[in-house]
């Protein structure tokens, strides 16, 4: 299973209930970010989805701003009160 089917299904999981995501950054440093599993997907008023299965955007909801992040670079994600460590994927 790849990072973005494991990180899809606990999306789907969750329902509604804040999750959150550890990720790498292109520049190397890790960022957190809590998301609301509703706000995923295509940014709202846009009509313009993502080609890449692996980019998941998202509304951070500490900001309340659009993120987007690579699910290859994903190291964690917990939800429900469960952490799921994931392995880098190569790009």
């Amino acid at each position: 299973m790849t990072n973005a089917q494991l990180i899809n299904e606990i999306l789907t999981q969750a329902g509604s209930q804040f999750v959150t995501i550890t990720f790498e950054k292109k520049d190397g440093t890790e960022r957190k970010i809590t998301v609301n599993p509703k706000e995923v997907g295509e940014i709202k008023g846009t009509g313009t989805k993502c080609a890449d299965p692996n980019i998941f955007r998202v509304v951070d909801t500490k900001i309340g701003q659009w993120r987007s992040f690579d699910a290859r670079r994903v190291v964690k994600i917990s939800s429900k009160g469960q952490a799921t460590e994931l392995t880098k994927e190569e790009a």
